[in-house]
């Protein structure tokens, strides 16, 4: 199948605009655009060269011997966006618009897959997540969402680990703030207390009290704890002492003593 390059007919008020446009035709085509050069005016970009995700390969600079493929294989695909003076916007030039390869899935190309990893999806996962599903699972359901909107999501399992990793990231730190502010919540002063008259209590001596209680209802439990596995070591003794006179007991019976003079 020929993949037809994106039309040139029209202005975009912006380069990213530009590029979104010609992505949404290049994913129905099975390939993926992406810019490589931009050329200023003062401090303005005025012209940006466009490619295929699957041009030229960058030279590793590397030394190691680790072997990473790539779906780059010198696609011939050349464009070029120019924002012209005395013109709406930005317009789209194709120098050459044949392909070296064939169409490949939009969950292939890294460039279809964060433009369709929106705030919306990243939400949906997240709803997913916090319900117990799997990857596969929110995986089918975000398809499945998507084709009942006519449209395809690019979108893989991979991706979906990946929002997984975070949220589990952003709960981790989370919960250490909120420890770090109890603590600082701890090292503060403790308030003046009022007693049942009216009166202040300077020293907090309900307070002082209060934890005079916990700390023996807490040596008192450590202590019946104690003594529950003391009972529960005891116990165990005694049956291994069992178990043990069991088998000598067999074994006597099984191979009774000589006696000489029997």
């Amino acid at each position: 199948m020929a993949m037809l390059p994106p039309p040139c007919a029209d202005f975009y008020p912006t380069l990213d605009a530009l590029v979104t446009a010609a992505n949404r035709h290049a994913k129905d085509q099975g390939y993926a655009i992406v810019k490589l050069r931009t050329k200023k005016r003062g401090h303005l970009v005025v012209k940006a060269n466009l490619a295929c995700a699957r041009g030229a390969a960058r030279k590793s600079s590397g030394q190691g011997k680790r072997n990473c493929s790539t779906i780059k294989c010198d696609c011939p695909f050349d464009a070029y966006a120019v924002q012209k003076k005395n013109t709406p916007g930005w317009e789209l030039t194709v120098k050459n618009g044949e392909h070296n390869h064939g169409p490949s899935s939009p969950e292939d190309l890294v460039v279809h897959r964060r433009a369709d990893m929106t705030k919306e999806v990243r939400e949906e996962i997240r709803r997913f997540t916090e319900a117990g599903r799997k990857p596969s699972e929110i995986y089918t359901n975000l398809r499945m969402a998507a084709e009942a909107q006519g449209r395809k999501i690019a979108v893989n399992q991979r991706d979906i680990n990946n929002v997984k990793s975070m949220i589990r990231r952003e709960a981790i730190v989370s919960a250490a703030s909120s420890t770090t502010t109890s603590g600082d919540q701890l090292l503060q002063p403790p308030p003046t207390e009022e007693l049942s008259d009216g009166t202040k209590d300077p020293n907090n001596l309900q307070l002082r009290l209060l934890e005079q209680k916990i700390a023996t209802q807490e040596a008192q439990l450590r202590e019946k704890d104690a003594l529950l596995r003391e009972k529960d070591a005891q116990l165990q003794i005694a049956r291994l002492e069992a178990e043990l006179s069991r088998r000598t007991t067999n074994t006597d019976n099984q191979y009774p003593q000589f006696n000489p003079y029997g």
